[in-house]
């Protein structure tokens, strides 16, 4: 099995809803994104894919959404509204829950899966250079 790993590190603000101690308060982080793809198989190149193309789709992307944006939770009405009265800003929304590594790191692994398929295996989303979440799905039994 071959391996490929790529980094993106960027700044973010959120903060947790309904969390009870530090992590309640808006506050920020030097957030890294570390994808690992695999393949048993190396294409004509001899890659399991091109760590230029791909970091080049993640930073893209990190850049548009995330980079210098406020991670918010969709139920976080307060933290929206006062995020909306500002005329300079990027907000990113989490639908389903708060924007906590763990879920940051589900999305952004099913938004390398859209661009690589089955070749995306695990999603680490680092918020300090000692602490991450990752996620990765497994495989049929």
């Amino acid at each position: 099995m071959f391996t490929d790993r790529v980094e993106v590190t960027f700044e973010a603000g959120h903060r947790l809803l309904f969390y009870k101690g530090k992590c309640e308060s808006p506050h920020g982080h030097t957030f890294k994104v570390e994808i690992l793809v695999s393949s048993e198989n190396l294409n004509d190149l001899g890659f399991v894919v091109d760590f230029v193309e791909l970091k080049d789709k993640v930073n893209r992307w990190i850049e548009e959404n995330w980079d210098h944006a406020f991670l918010v939770s969709g139920q976080d009405q307060e933290l929206r509204r006062a995020l909306d009265s500002l005329t300079d800003k990027k907000v990113f929304v989490f639908e389903d829950g708060n924007p906590s590594a763990e879920n940051m790191a589900r999305f952004f692994y099913q938004k390398v899966a859209e661009w690589y398929g089955k070749l995306v295996t695990r999603v680490r989303v680092w918020e300090s250079p000692y602490d991450y979440a990752e996620y990765f799905e497994r495989a049929a039994q």
